[in-house]
């Protein structure tokens, strides 16, 4: 009789699944996305450290919004189903806090003297968002672990 476990061992729980690593398109996502990243850093080296740091904002704020509404009219045309989406809330304060730990860094770099701070600065921004980045995705698009909420610890029921 054939056995009913799967090749790789027994099945998982829900409860003891570990999140499968991210799929190639998600890792190729972040990449590009560092890319673009890095390369408008790099491109505006050149103009005031505020300037340059609102126009890479504006780029990661405003594109992945137009990147769902595409994927959402694709699906909906092709009537499949949705893909799992990474709440935009969390996205958009890490992107922020990624944008303002790249102008301090450079800002700390030029202040030692260090040689090429928007090209170190565009390189951490390169490692930082093809690295980091799938990680993220996927942590935040698998489910909870028991007893934890997105809010926060579940309440403790007082005794009598």
């Amino acid at each position: 009789m054939p056995s009913t476990e799967s090749p790789g061992g027994p099945r998982r729980t829900p409860r003891t699944a570990r999140p499968e690593p991210a799929g190639r398109a998600v890792r190729l996502g972040y990449l590009a996305a560092g890319l673009v990243m890095s390369g408008m850093w790099l491109r505006g080296a050149d103009l005031p450290a505020w300037e340059h740091a609102l126009r890479v904002l504006v780029v990661v704020l405003v594109v992945p919004p137009l990147v769902h509404l595409v994927r959402r009219r694709r699906e909906r045309r092709a009537d499949t189903v949705r893909s799992p989406r990474v709440p935009l809330r969390r996205l958009v304060a890490l992107k922020v806090a990624l944008v303002a730990a790249a102008l301090c860094g450079e800002r700390l770099l030029l202040r030692i003297g260090l040689p090429g701070a928007d090209a170190i600065t565009a390189a951490a921004l390169l490692l930082t968002v093809s690295l980091a980045g799938p990680p993220f995705h996927q942590r935040q698009l698998s489910p909870a672990p028991p007893g934890r909420h997105e809010h926060g610890p579940s309440p403790v029921p007082k005794e009598m």
